[in-house]
């Protein structure tokens, strides 16, 4: 089963517009990860090796890196190429008011605010910034919750079950 059908296939109404900026997601092919980096323990570069699995291109984002996992790093969100509309934050939240910062007036369209078992990638400040500059948010999850199998997809199944999720979602 392709990845955006497992997605669709998930059981609980979620409200269009988050469902929707996560099918984007799951539909581009190429996406950016904001703090991958060559550690073994880094959370954007374990995320950067399973997107690549799933057929992703993906350019890492570091301006403290040369590259990862054989990928060149590009130092910020403004270096990307044009065709990488969605840009993952692998990052502690008080950098992503400076991240979202760089994707204004970039042909970036979506940004996706990790969260693991932490605080995650999540700042108000860099969501205004993006409600602010039409750029769609996807926050309270860890991508691959939506990207990956087993263990990841049991993870999105303990935040449904326990109502751990966004505001933007229901679980009527």
């Amino acid at each position: 089963m392709e990845i955006s059908q497992r997605f669709l296939n998930l059981e609980g109404p979620i409200y269009s517009t988050m469902k929707e900026i996560i099918q984007d997601f799951l539909d581009d092919k190429k996406l950016a990860i904001v703090g991958a980096s060559g550690k073994k323990e880094n959370f954007g570069r374990s995320i950067m090796t399973e997107l690549s699995k799933a057929g992703y291109e993906v350019y890492p984002v570091n301006p403290n890196c040369e590259q990862v996992e054989g990928i060149p790093c590009v130092p910020t969100v403004k270096d990307l190429p044009e065709e990488v509309k969605g840009v993952i934050l692998a990052i502690p939240a008080a950098l992503s008011e400076e991240v979202v910062s760089q994707c204004v007036g970039t042909p970036v369209k979506r940004v996706w605010m990790i969260k693991g078992m932490g605080r995650g990638a999540y700042s108000e400040e860099a969501h205004e910034i993006c409600k602010a500059n039409n750029i769609d948010v996807v926050y309270g999850f860890c991508p691959m919750m939506f990207f990956g199998k087993g263990m990841h997809q049991f993870h999105l199944w303990l935040r449904k079950t326990f109502s751990k999720l966004p505001p933007e979602f229901s679980l009527n």
